[in-house]
């Protein structure tokens, strides 16, 4: 038996050294194919458009090229490095299933572009694109305890499955424009004829093609959500066995990741890390990235399209400056202009100009999109009060006062030499601080000026915000920290008194903390802001927000004017509910102003749904913070005592009879009620977010039939 143990012991020494030295070869084999193929790239003749040393012989078409030499001519050797530092996977698994994965990916996307006119429109664009997203996804992902809200033991066990399901999110997030955005034609001989590539069926390399030609499909068959939904089609093709089989050990994380590869689960943490990366891509590439596009893409980015229409009419004096009734004023290096009248202009003279482009121009109910394309690109100044376009701002000239919703564009970003610059304002121009402006409605007429008058036209009360359906907030100014934090240790650890008491300790904030921006999901007529929980949100709309949601350092224990309103300083337990809100908001765990939602942004204040959200930190922690005691059980009462706790701490806003909580509808298409809710609405949410996430338009004051108030509960 000695002998045969020592047998089988120096069998596995030389299967373990012959394994070791097959690797060490293939490495060596890759790199001097991607040596041998890099000379030769830098050899040939490069079509229109395309980098050197990457086309084919004819005019527009790329030669089909193997992973090593993709990752070698798009340079992405440092970001994978990163990715696999970042992601703490051993060597091990790393090259057994994450780095397969990648260079299969690779190999499948080849050059082609992320989009036609958008981010990383140039050769390559999708495969630098992808690599960016996982990079920062898998850096995301270090802020995350995952699974949310799950115990110490399970967190560890758990951390390499949910690593893998990340980078895996990441890396199949956009595969699916292969077929939904793009039309790729392929050869099986240099100037053979081209027939069409069917992703489906496998890669280039594996349909024997040698070179490649990329167009882009027509707008009128590209489906946004079709895309989104392909990664479970493709995975089988990109991602190994091994891989799928290793993150299939966790049912729960596997189903995660279908969720995310189907685009069945739009709130899912993969789905929230993937989106907050794919928008630091998009940004970076939009502001420092090239400009390029393919030869075969006839759309014209609609940032061109707006900068060449706004200096045009500049250059006419289209646009009037400096005086009553003009568009827009001079002064301090910039040009303030009221940003409804811009846009307006601007869409009018595409049309003017461009006939054929003026129809894909967003319409006049969509001027946000042409906000979000200036300031996409830097070439607007944002508020730095808000993250966000819009100014508002006083402008004081000789006669006249006008209070205005405004774009500030640097003189540098329209003109080309400073001898252009027009002359500068004589007068004044007074930013007003975030709440404090008459209306903040960046498109109410007449001409963007600021009202706090609803639209009598209005068929629909509901829709109408005017401050009489709800009492208007306190008049105490909220007060305001010391310090904004700007750091948060991870996780879902039980908010303590302690850390919200000091006005100077600093909180933690994961670099995770990103509020969602520009997705396309609004309350719809088929969901409630009332459901337990959230379905996968199928249509409508988020509001913006486009800056992350960073908690002050502080929740205030005393009132504004100094405690002498004769209330007592809010309890420990309230504290710690609201410092749990705060933490929730900021790192994703609490979603807000979408289906299903606990929290809701209303523009008098931020909407606790009650009894829900008192009940789900009650479940957590118990009704005063510290915990629950063994055996407890739930019961229908739980939450009501810390809700009794956070009112005592006269943060919420009191309605008509002393009412404390406050009663909406829910607004779906065609601006009919579809829902309602009952919230308590806690005043001055700067207090806690910096910036306050934008109002739901989807969650109005709820108006009684039989009365002309809001109708209001005691509590």
């Amino acid at each position: 038996m000695i002998e045969l143990a020592g047998a089988c012991f120096l069998a596995a020494a030389a299967l373990s050294g012959w394994l070791g030295w097959f690797i060490r070869r293939e490495r060596g084999l890759w790199q001097r194919r991607a040596d041998i193929d890099a000379k030769q790239a830098s050899a040939g003749t490069p079509a229109t458009g395309a980098a050197p040393g990457l086309a084919a012989n004819r005019t527009g078409w790329l030669r089909v090229l193997d992973a090593p030499v993709l990752v070698q001519v798009c340079k992405l050797s440092n970001a994978l490095q990163q990715i696999h530092r970042e992601s703490k996977l051993s060597q091990t698994a790393w090259d057994r299933d994450i780095a397969p994965a990648i260079l299969r990916y690779l190999q499948f996307v080849q050059l082609l572009p992320a989009s036609e006119a958008h981010h990383h429109a140039h050769v390559g664009g999708l495969a630098a694109h992808t690599i960016e997203v996982i990079r920062a996804a898998v850096t995301l992902r270090s802020g995350y305890l995952l699974p949310k809200g799950g115990a110490a033991e399970v967190i560890d066990a758990q951390r390499d499955h949910w690593t893998y399901s990340v980078i895996l999110a990441a890396l199949l997030h956009d595969v699916g424009k292969t077929i939904t955005d793009l039309r790729i034609s392929i050869a099986e001989r240099p100037d053979g004829p081209g027939r069409p590539w069917l992703p489906v069926c496998g890669d280039m390399p594996s349909a024997a093609a040698v070179e490649y030609e990329v167009r882009f499909a027509p707008k009128s068959e590209r489906n946004y959500g079709a895309h989104r939904r392909l990664p479970l089609v493709l995975a089988p093709r990109i991602v190994p066995a091994t891989a799928l089989a290793f993150v299939a050990r966790e049912p729960s994380v596997m189903r995660e990741l279908e969720a995310a590869w189907s685009g069945d689960d739009a709130t899912g943490v993969l789905a929230e890390i993937v989106r907050q990366a794919d928008r630091q891509s998009a940004a970076s590439n939009l502001q420092q990235g090239p400009r390029n596009q393919f030869t075969t893409a006839t759309a014209v980015p609609l940032v061109d399209q707006l900068m060449d229409a706004m200096r045009r009419l500049l250059r006419q004096g289209a646009l009037p400056l400096n005086r009553d009734g003009a568009a827009g004023w001079i002064g301090a290096g910039a040009a303030w202009f009221v940003a409804k009248r811009l846009a307006d202009t601007v869409r009018e003279e595409i049309a003017r100009a461009h006939p054929d482009d003026g129809a894909s121009i967003p319409g006049p109910a969509k001027n946000d999109r042409l906000f979000d394309s200036w300031q996409d690109y830097g070439l607007l100044e944002c508020n730095p009060d808000t993250g966000q376009a819009i100014w508002y701002v006083e402008v004081r000239g000789e006669g006249y006062t006008h209070e205005f919703a405004m774009l500030k564009f640097p003189l540098a970003k329209l003109f080309d030499s400073a001898d252009d610059y027009p002359s500068e304002f004589d007068g004044d121009f007074v930013v007003i601080p975030r709440g404090k402006t008459r209306s903040t409605r960046p498109d109410e007429p007449p001409g963007d000026r600021l009202s706090g008058a609803p639209k009598t036209g209005d068929a629909h009360p509901e829709r109408q915000r005017a401050s009489g359906f709800l009492p208007p907030p306190s008049p105490v100014p909220p007060p305001k920290p010391t310090r904004a934090a700007v750091k948060r240790s991870p996780g879902h650890e039980q908010p303590t008194s302690e850390g919200i008491k000091s006005e100077t300790k600093e909180c933690e904030v994961p670099g995770t903390a990103t509020a969602p921006s520009r997705n396309d999901e609004f309350l719809s007529n088929d969901e409630s802001a009332t459901a337990a929980a959230a379905a996968p949100r199928k249509h409508g709309r988020l509001p913006p927000a486009t800056r992350p949601v960073t908690p002050f350092v502080s929740v205030p224990k005393t009132d504004a004017d100094g405690g002498k309103s004769g209330h007592e300083e809010p309890g420990d337990a309230a504290c710690r509910f609201m410092a749990w809100v705060q933490q929730g908001i900021a790192d994703g765990s609490i979603p807000y102003n979408e289906a299903g939602a606990p929290v809701h942004f209303v523009p008098e204040g931020m909407a606790l749904v009650s009894p829900r959200t008192f009940r789900e930190f009650a479940v957590l922690y118990g009704d005063d913070g510290n915990g629950l005691d063994p055996g407890t059980s739930p019961s229908d009462k739980q939450g009501i005592g810390i809700q009794r706790q956070v009112i005592k701490a006269h943060w919420h806003l009191v309605g008509p009879g002393n009412s404390n909580v406050h009663h909406f509808g829910v607004i779906g298409r065609g601006g009919k009620r579809v829902g309602k809710l009952a919230a308590v609405v806690i005043q001055h949410p700067e207090r806690w977010f910096n910036p306050v996430p934008p109002s739901n338009p989807s969650v109005v004051p709820f108006l009684d039939p039989k009365s002309s108030e809001p109708s209001g509960a005691s509590s």
